[in-house]
Order: structure tokens, then C-alpha cells, then sequence
């Protein structure tokens, strides 16, 4: 995982994929768009990185404020 110019978590597709595909699974393997699951799979990748970039970030934080100092 990376950080997009904006500060997102970037997330690979390969990675997208596999959690839609799970998802897919999980709810029967339902015929018609694969959509909704790809969404869903994105949404659930990028809460997952931002809970681990937290205190990360916090320590950055306090980093630059001791820095600046």
C-alpha cells in the first residue's frame, strides 16, 4: 500500500479483486455486475489502511511538532 497525492491509501486491483471475489463468493456467487462487490471490496481495503495508518500518522505528528520545536 501506497499514499496517493491526495493522502489516500492506494490499493492495488489485484488486491480489490480478490476481496470482491470473496465477497462475490460469499454471497452465492449471484450471476449479473460485478460492481457493487468491487466497491464494496474498495471501501473495506481503504477503512482496513487507514486504521493502520493512524498511529503512524499520530507519531509523524508529534514528530514535526518536537521538530519544529
Amino acid at each position: 500500500m501506497s499514499l496517493s497525492t491526495d493522502g489516500e491509501p492506494t490499493i492495488s486491483d489485484e488486491a480489490i479483486a480478490k476481496r470482491a471475489y470473496q465477497l462475490w463468493e460469499a454471497r452465492g456467487r449471484p450471476h449479473g455486475n460485478g460492481d457493487d462487490d468491487w466497491q464494496l471490496a474498495k471501501k473495506q481495503l481503504q477503512a482496513e489502511a487507514h486504521r493502520r495508518q493512524r498511529p503512524i500518522l499520530r507519531l509523524l505528528s508529534r514528530l514535526r511538532s518536537r521538530a519544529a520545536i
